[in-house]
């Protein structure tokens, strides 16, 4: 799954901001109150929420086809770490995946990222004007949306196309050249007042009803032949709970294509302060990757241990202490122009004792670090984590 974005942060790039990206360069907040504060901001559903396969007594056998994978460095979108607050470790787990510690898997795919971004400025790169356009038209007509009039949008150099984007009076959509689709609505829209859609005051319960009405409204566009809803919800540094990631994915016919579909595959739903759309991004994150091929993969065990040893990836800075310290843990594939290499890795949560932030009453505080889910022989440079913010 990819996580939230530039794309979608700041919505529609243009040239100028691209360029005054390309300026600036990437710094580290200093001291520990900084970045302590600064999760309260992102405590994100980064990119992710996932995890992977079971142990089991035999590996697969090493094959001398598959080349070795050189591990993409770990590059958060922002400030701040990966973190989050829940009551109970159990929480952790609600976020849709369908992977679970118990899972039968051998193997899973390995993808060259043809979306990825070299000048790391979140410009989306991969798909052709043409491309672009023929995806555009054709979810156009999924929308019933006339269009009235198309716009290539290219970077400051006017050197790459990265986005063809089209007017309508039922609002605008645009194809960008990482394979996601957008579309939004006009400006006041609004749900049945029976549905509340809202992103800092939704239940569990009334996501669940919303995701029902929006995917069924929108299944045309969405093309899922099995729809299944992954809404998502977190605590404030209060205790206070709120669902504020509307996601759905397309389950597979099989485990490994229901993980590829969670992470790459899916749409998420965002509202407007009305309580309406204020867009739909719909991702398809493999549409300009290359199978590179299917990898042996770590136990459970084996990553537990590479995670104490030092062995991870993470934005965190707090050291892994023990294994009675990690609470959960899960399959991700990171996703993104910053991912060079699109390849399943072992999500950890991490209970933080210590964070140096005051919490509710029994509301504990967690940290996310990733251990690469293929075996050792596959991997030409193994992370250690060495003290330092990433």
């Amino acid at each position: 799954m990819e996580a939230i974005g530039l794309l979608d942060l700041i919505g529609d790039l243009d040239g100028s901001v691209i360029e005054e990206a390309k300026k600036r360069k990437r710094s580290v907040i200093p001291g520990w109150t900084k970045w302590v504060a600064a999760v309260a901001c992102l405590c994100l559903v980064a990119g992710g929420f996932f995890a992977i396969a079971r142990a089991r007594k035999t590996p697969p056998a090493v094959s001398g086809d598959l080349p070795k994978i050189a591990i993409p460095e770990y590059r958060p979108d922002g400030m701040g770490y990966e973190g989050l607050c829940c009551y109970r470790a159990e929480e952790l787990k609600k976020n849709g995946n369908p992977w679970r510690e118990d899972a039968v898997l051998e193997t899973l795919p390995v993808f060259r990222n043809g979306s990825y971004d070299p000048f790391g400025v979140g410009l989306p790169f991969g798909l052709t004007e043409a491309e672009m356009t023929a995806r555009l038209e054709s979810a156009a007509k999924k929308l019933d949306m006339e269009i009235l009039n198309t716009k290539v949008e290219t970077n400051a150099a006017k050197s790459t196309v990265y986005s063809v984007r089209a007017t309508s009076k039922i609002g605008n959509l645009t194809a960008y050249a990482d394979g996601s689709l957008v579309y939004k609505p006009p400006v006041g829209n609004k749900l049945p007042e029976e549905y509340h859609f809202s992103g800092w005051d939704t239940t569990d319960a009334e996501a669940q009803e919303v995701m029902t009405y929006l995917t069924e409204t929108y299944a045309s566009f969405l093309n899922f032949e099995r729809p299944e809803l992954a809404p998502q919800g977190k605590y404030d540094f209060k205790g206070n709970y709120n669902v504020s990631w509307f996601y759905v994915y397309d389950a597979g016919v099989d485990l490994t294509e229901s993980i590829l579909n969670y992470c790459f595959r899916a749409a998420q739903f965002v509202p407007e302060y009305n309580g309406g759309i204020m867009r739909i991004k719909l991702n398809d994150g493999l549409c300009a990757a290359q199978k590179i091929g299917d990898y042996p993969l770590l136990s459970v065990a084996e990553a537990k241990e590479k995670l104490q040893n030092g062995q991870y990836q993470s934005s965190a800075p707090f050291a892994v202490t023990g294994e009675s310290d990690i609470a959960t843990v899960e399959l991700i594939y990171r996703s993104g122009p910053r991912e060079e290499t699109l390849l399943p890795y072992y999500h950890f949560y991490v209970e933080i004792p210590d964070s140096g932030v005051r919490l509710a009453d029994g509301l504990k505080h967690y940290a996310g670090y990733y251990v690469p889910a293929i075996r050792d022989e596959y991997i030409s440079n193994l992370p250690t984590y060495d003290g330092h913010f990433n």
